[in-house]
């Protein structure tokens, strides 16, 4: 019989939120009756763009701030929920395919002393052979589970990235050209002025919004 091969997939939840602000200048024409025109089509683009990319196009700042993402998912509730979340459920898919191991081995060394000794009927051995199939079954439904819960924690970090750009976009109305994304572990920015770092505010915000989410869905059930 062949042994069943458990594999347990490692879950990541990290959070890593990027915020371009692009704004483009228009040069005038040189023909003073060409400027209105100008303005007129210009408006309508920046429109069209802030209808496509929900933010609408400011005056430029000369403003820029950074996030330090390394903070952001060390104090970030909601991702302190979701990696207790993950840890629970993981724990608990593990703890059951150990136990199905641990079942399933044996099983098979009880089957194989049966074969050898020759003394258990042939119901008998088909009814063993039988329990240590549906073990197996149960062990793929158990790693299943796993992937399952790989994607669950996949599309729930995909969400609060969602979240943290939706946050920004009306946070930011017009304060900053660039708010970039900082982290040690992947150091996309390698020096920032302190003075433009806005994590602290940002934080705030985002936990002011989750714990405000929490409330009103305690209240709904």
């Amino acid at each position: 019989m062949n042994k069943v091969l458990i594999g347990v997939n490692a879950v990541l939840v990290a959070a890593v939120a990027f915020l371009f602000f692009k704004v483009n200048s228009l040069t005038p024409s040189a023909k003073e009756g060409e400027k209105e025109a100008v303005k007129t089509d210009t408006k309508a683009e920046v429109v069209g763009l802030a209808k496509k990319f929900e933010q609408l196009g400011n005056a430029p700042t000369g403003k820029i701030a950074y996030v330090n993402i390394d903070r952001l998912n060390e104090e970030s509730l909601e991702i302190s929920d979701l990696v207790s979340e993950t840890k629970r459920r993981k724990s608990v898919i593990e703890a059951s395919m150990e136990s199905l191991n641990d079942q399933y081995t044996k099983e098979v060394e009880d089957f194989q002393r049966s074969q050898k000794a020759g003394i258990a009927s042939q119901g008998e051995m088909e009814a063993k052979a039988r329990k240590i199939q549906q073990l197996e079954s149960d062990a793929q439904n158990k790693q299943l589970q796993m992937d399952n819960l790989s994607m669950d924690m996949n599309e729930k970090n995909n969400t609060f990235q969602k979240n943290v750009r939706g946050l920004l976009l009306s946070w930011n109305g017009g304060r900053y050209d660039y708010i970039l994304s900082y982290s040690e572990a992947i150091p996309s920015m390698l020096l920032g002025n302190t003075v433009l770092e806005i994590t602290e505010e940002i934080i705030q915000e985002l936990n002011s919004s989750y714990k405000d989410s929490k409330t009103k869905k305690q209240v709904k059930k």
